[in-house]
């Protein structure tokens, strides 16, 4: 029988630990052990029983997160997962030079542990640079290909679905709802621009504040619609021009 994943916590408040803790064992892993300073996470890690760590990047303290990220490449070689609220430029672009296997933005909801687990797990396998999750940051982001797969929460389990087999996406307040073929669909909490950045850009563009939609899926355009059928997905006055300048249009 497979054992569980054992996962480090380092984290400095402790509503976040008790809510990672509680996620974790909802979605079947364990923890190693939770650390709120970077000298209480090595002693952790040197007893050899951590399989990957998720560590707040703004750890209080003279050592951050982005210096413990070091030193797990250096001595540990597990895969850790930067986990923040927000980060300035500076920050971001320090972050990614520790080589995480992927980001978690606070605040998470299960389905975004389990995802952002998921892919840190891929990513460290194929020794693959991180997404970066930060829709402010100039700095490149590294887009997800065509047939890469996210984790959907659907009742009590997490369902793998194709990000190709997504026909557009439509915004309300912190949600998403994303529309797939014969009328399914799934409601995940995220925001609009940082999905955004974890999505193709080869394949999907935005058309409206709240829609983006998947160029492949598209059936129809009329003056300020887009048809996906049986859907109508609008066009607004800001994403014209650009929505336009992807087809030639013969009259």
């Amino acid at each position: 029988m497979k054992k569980p994943l054992k996962i480090l916590i380092v984290e400095d408040e402790f509503t976040t630990i008790d809510n990672l803790i509680d996620s974790l064992e909802e979605v079947g892993y364990e923890t190693s052990g939770y650390a709120m300073t970077t000298e209480r996470a090595l002693k952790i890690l040197d007893k050899g029983a951590t399989d990957m760590a998720i560590l707040d990047i703004h750890l209080k303290g003279e050592k951050s997160g982005i210096w413990l990220g070091e030193q797990i490449n250096k001595k540990y070689k597990i895969p850790f997962i930067y986990l923040s609220a927000f980060s300035d430029k500076a920050t971001i672009k320090a972050a990614s030079l520790t080589n995480p296997s992927t980001y978690l933005v606070k605040p998470f909801a299960t389905a975004d542990i389990y995802a952002a687990i998921e892919m840190a797990l891929t990513n460290f396998s194929k020794n693959a640079p991180a997404i970066i999750p930060y829709p402010n940051d100039e700095t490149p982001v590294n887009e997800l290909v065509i047939n890469e797969t996210i984790f959907v929460k659907e009742g009590t389990t997490f369902k793998k679905i194709q990000i190709k087999d997504i026909l557009f996406i439509k915004a309300f307040k912190n949600y998403l709802e994303l529309q797939f073929p014969n009328n399914k669909t799934a409601i995940i909490r995220y925001t609009l621009q940082n999905f955004i950045a974890m999505l193709p850009s080869k394949y999907f563009m935005q058309t409206h504040r709240s829609y983006v939609v998947n160029i492949d899926k598209i059936e129809q355009i009329e003056h300020n619609t887009i048809r996906i059928l049986p859907h109508s997905i609008p066009i607004s006055t800001t994403f014209k021009k650009s929505v336009m300048e992807q087809w030639k249009f013969f009259y």
